[in-house]
């Protein structure tokens, strides 16, 4: 290859000093991309923290869910019992009123004061709650 000319060296000359210029302005972005970065860190820990924290949080609400469940089953066994006497119940006043009065109509009346129902025989008797 053949050497350079004085001409060409002044002008790769000029141009390799505007590359460390841009070098030198990169590197000051850089730094401070650098800070950025160390406060991103710091952040992304304490959120590692918070995160941390919070499935503690989550593992103790799912045990309470769970305990809860247990509690729902044992209340929906409740109430499978009590609708058992309640259809018992039922059952009894029925076969008494057959007995009784023969098959005769009945209606029921709900009332809203007691949350339960009147029972009206078609004789035009009410028995109330």
């Amino acid at each position: 290859m053949e050497k350079l000319t004085t001409e060409t060296k002044k002008f790769l000359q000029f141009n390799w000093k505007i590359r460390l210029k841009l070098w030198a302005e990169g590197d000051k972005f850089r730094a401070e991309g650098n800070k950025l970065r160390a406060e991103g860190n710091k952040l992304r820990a304490e959120g590692n923290k918070l995160r941390a924290e919070g499935d503690k949080f989550w593992a103790e609400g799912n045990k309470l869910w769970a305990e809860g469940d247990k509690l729902w089953a044992e209340g929906d066994k409740l109430w499978a019992e009590g609708d058992k006497l309640r259809a018992e119940g039922d059952k009894l006043w029925a076969e008494t009123i057959i007995e009784f009065c023969g098959n005769i109509k009945i209606k029921w009346i709900h009332r809203s004061d007691k949350n339960l129902d009147a029972c009206k025989l078609e004789t035009g008797d009410i028995f109330e709650p």
